[in-house]
Formats: C-alpha cells, sequence, structure tokens
C-alpha cells in the first residue's frame, strides 16, 4: 500500500514538473511610449500653415497626427498637437492668411472696382517693389484722427491690432479678388463681420504700430497679391 502511494506521488510530481515546462511564459512588451511634443491651442486667423512653419514641423504629418483632413480648415481654440515641441510658441498672423482664410469662409460676388481715396492728406510713400525697399502700399500723412473711409463697399474680415508692424489695422474685403488694408489706425471704428457702404468711417488716422508720425498706410491686395493702389484709385 505504501510503496503504491509513493509510486502515485513520485508520477504526480513528474506530470507537474513536465506541464510547467511545457507552459509557454508571456511577457507582455511595454506598449510604446506616445510620442514627445505639445499642443497648441488655435488663435484667431492662425492657420496650420504659419503654425507648422513657426515650429519647423512637416505640414502633412501634423494634419495627419490630428486627423485634419483640411489643412486649410482649421478653427479657434482647437487644440493642435506638434511633435517634438517642448514649448508653446507665439504664431504670427499675417495679413496674407488673413485674406486667404476668408477667401475660403466667403465667396462674394465679382463687381468692377472702382476705389475712392480713403483719406484726406498728402502723399508721402508710394508703392515699391524693389527688393530691398519692398513697401506693399501708399502712405497718406494726415493729421492725428483724420476720419478714414471705406473705398469701397465690402466686408470686414479682420479688425485688430496682432499683425505686426501695422497697428491698428481693418482689412475690407469687396469681391472674391479683392481687398483693401487700412494700417496705423488710431482707432478701429468697425469691427470683424460688419458690412460698410462705399464713403463710410471706418476708423481714425494715428501712428501705431512701426510708423513715424501720424498717416494712414493703404493697401489694394487682387488674389492676394499687393498692387499699386495709384492704379485703381479715383477721386
Amino acid at each position: 500500500m505504501l510503496n503504491n502511494i509513493l509510486w502515485i506521488f513520485f508520477l504526480s510530481v513528474i506530470f507537474l514538473f513536465n506541464g510547467c515546462a511545457r507552459q509557454k511564459v508571456i511577457i507582455e512588451k511595454p506598449s510604446p511610449l506616445e510620442k514627445k511634443g505639445i499642443y497648441h491651442v488655435v488663435e484667431k486667423h492662425q492657420t496650420l500653415y504659419r503654425i507648422c512653419k513657426t515650429y519647423g514641423v512637416d505640414l502633412k504629418e501634423t494634419a495627419s497626427l490630428n486627423n485634419i483632413s483640411d489643412p486649410g480648415r482649421i478653427r479657434t481654440g482647437q487644440r493642435i498637437f506638434i511633435p517634438g515641441a517642448k514649448r508653446v510658441l507665439k504664431v504670427e498672423v499675417y495679413i496674407e492668411d488673413v485674406v486667404e482664410e476668408s477667401g475660403h469662409q466667403e465667396k462674394m460676388a465679382y463687381k468692377k472696382m472702382n476705389f475712392i481715396w480713403p483719406a484726406e492728406g498728402r502723399l508721402r510713400g508710394e508703392f515699391d517693389e524693389t527688393e530691398g525697399r519692398r513697401h506693399m502700399g501708399i502712405d497718406i500723412s494726415s493729421p492725428a484722427g483724420t476720419a478714414i473711409k471705406a473705398s469701397d463697399s465690402g466686408k470686414v474680415i479682420y479688425s485688430g491690432n496682432t499683425i505686426r508692424g501695422y497697428g491698428n489695422l481693418i482689412i475690407l474685403r469687396h469681391s472674391e479678388d479683392y481687398v483693401t488694408v487700412y494700417g496705423h489706425n488710431e482707432v478701429n471704428l468697425v469691427e470683424e463681420g460688419e458690412s460698410v457702404e462705399r464713403g463710410q468711417i471706418i476708423g481714425r488716422v494715428g501712428q501705431t504700430g512701426r510708423a513715424t508720425g501720424p498717416h494712414l498706410h493703404f493697401e489694394i491686395r487682387k488674389k492676394n497679391k499687393a498692387v499699386d493702389p495709384l492704379l485703381f484709385l479715383t477721386r
């Protein structure tokens, strides 16, 4: 009897040992670390192109990581993951970005343009595309507080002071192709989204931003390219 018990015990030990030996040992691989980076919160008039250029990252890769199907359409307040970035950077707003953004948002009927002078005063600086001396508009020297008038009827697509160098700035869209730009204002009297009439007072001449003395910096842009305002203005 004792021998039988010992024999059964011996066989059980062998069975358990062999079973353990054959059992697969599963080692969980650690999950891959998340990509390092930061989140950039989109501010008004910022574009994905400008954000990516500021951080030095690839636009297509960033759009893919953030499931952005149309890189030309991001919204204010949206959180954009920037791979590899270590700190949040200031992303500048440019006139070109504002004009392009407004073109995506709304199509306006084409009409023949006939712009009036936006302020009374003396022509101080003319349009110049020469490399190193680029001046994308004209400067009209006027006393501070002089009325600034809309050169034609349109819609305010920008009214603020976040575009470097221009100080208080207004941009009006007049058609699908044309916008006008009014810079260095003492005060803006219209808000974004507002419709204005030709000759309506939209601001006052000042010297905000990079300006020496009170004057209005005025631009006309056709399809987002600055053109010589003197070729379009009528008294």
